[in-house]
């Protein structure tokens, strides 16, 4: 007969956490909808791995941006531990984010601080909201984990490593759910979220359903031509086009060269923590020091830095309208881009005009999933446009 502790455990948690201790592999997937209770299954296991691991275990909660993990998981994970009574029978750090019960060790990490994430060794690892991560991010982590990863996401993305790079893997379990999973969610809640389904049929397959989003009548461009980077023609008077980035935004560098009617498009550089010496090295690096380099025009500190440092940069040509006239332009281009620009194709899948409430699609981009994007926008639009059309801000 089972005992009354085990049936309050089992009304607490949701089939999410029973995945999770059921699993013998090295990873594992939670996809799911808006609400579906995965990241607090998730801190559940976590939590239960602290009362039940006798070896010492270093856990590593990770997700992109520090507010964003202060906002969700770890007030999630601080709220379970609180009410199972082991926050004051451990010790947690403030400042540097880190709990500690017994010998186990719980670190709450962002990429804010990318040494922190990839210079240390850990047990576990919990990408939390792991679409927001890039794949070289996660082959750091899962180069320095030693025993499992677990990843969460909302399958928004149509395109993304985690399907490709991990999901495939034999050693990887994917689990599915939805807010139907979720038997702690008010008849209220459970209202507005199938509000969803009549109002937007592409958000209710994500967020509803915990679908994989598909590729959409949105999508900006979408007859572009992939192949291997050795494949391109001999080319020669190249751009640049540069984004700036840092801390939660990469950087993202792209080089453009026209053959005729064609645009052949090589993705270089797409990297956070990167300085303006970063970028002017890398530039020159490359041998484009003295190729002309397009950059975001509202960074004009930045640029005459990277100026200064050796390397031919404009501000890129902006003004009312730009955006869309670039896009424009850019359509009037066949456009091949190199395979081996994963960042790149990846913004070419999820690049999409807003959609209002109504269904109706306007002619403003989403803006997200742009940084390659707004390179190329940036050194085509410059540099071939047509001048009488300009506005310099």
């Amino acid at each position: 007969m089972e005992s009354s502790r085990q049936r309050r455990v089992e009304q607490r948690c949701n089939r999410q956490f029973y995945d999770l201790i059921h699993s013998d592999k090295r990873f594992v997937v939670h996809q799911g909808g808006t609400r579906s209770g995965k990241t607090y299954a998730i801190c559940q296991y976590l939590v239960y791995l602290l009362t039940t691991s006798e070896e010492p275990l270093v856990i590593s909660v990770i997700r992109k941006t520090l507010p964003s993990l202060k906002g969700s998981v770890l007030r999630d994970l601080m709220g379970i531990l609180d009410e199972t009574g082991l926050l004051y029978m451990g010790e947690y750090n403030k400042s540097a984010n880190e709990f500690r019960y017994n010998d186990h060790l719980i670190e709450f990490l962002s990429l804010d601080e990318p040494q922190k994430v990839r210079g240390r060794k850990r047990d576990i690892a919990y990408l939390n909201e792991g679409n927001e991560l890039m794949l070289e991010d996660f082959r750091q982590i899962n180069m320095r984990t030693t025993q499992r990863v677990i990843i969460d996401l909302n399958p928004s993305d149509p395109v993304h490593w985690i399907f490709d790079e991990v999901m495939p893997r034999e050693d990887c379990d994917t689990f599915i759910t939805t807010y139907k999973d979720n038997k702690f969610l008010s008849p209220d809640l459970v209202y507005e979220i199938e509000r969803m389904r009549e109002r937007d049929p592409d958000y209710w397959q994500v967020y509803g359903e915990g679908q994989r989003a598909v590729l959409s009548k949105r999508q900006i461009f979408n007859n572009w031509t992939f192949i291997p980077h050795d494949q391109f023609p001999v080319l020669d008077d190249f751009v640049l086009g540069i984004d700036f980035g840092y801390s939660n935004d990469p950087t993202a560098i792209v080089e453009v060269s026209k053959h005729n009617d064609t645009l052949y498009v090589n993705e270089l550089k797409y990297s956070t923590g990167m300085t303006n010496k970063d970028i002017a090295d890398f530039i020159i690096a490359c041998g484009h020091g003295d190729t002309l380099s397009f950059a975001d025009s509202a960074e004009p500190k930045s640029i005459d830095e990277i100026k200064r440092l050796g390397c031919l940069i404009k501000p890129a040509v902006k003004g009312v309208g730009s955006i869309n006239s670039g896009i424009s332009l850019l359509k009037e281009f066949d456009i091949v881009v190199s395979k081996e620009s994963k960042n790149l194709f990846h913004e070419y899948n999820t690049y999409y005009w807003q959609q209002l409430r109504d269904d109706t699609i306007i002619n403003k981009p989403v803006d997200k999933n742009n940084h390659l994007m707004d390179a190329l926008r940036y050194g085509v639009y410059s540099q071939y446009g047509r001048r009488t059309d300009f506005f310099v801000i």
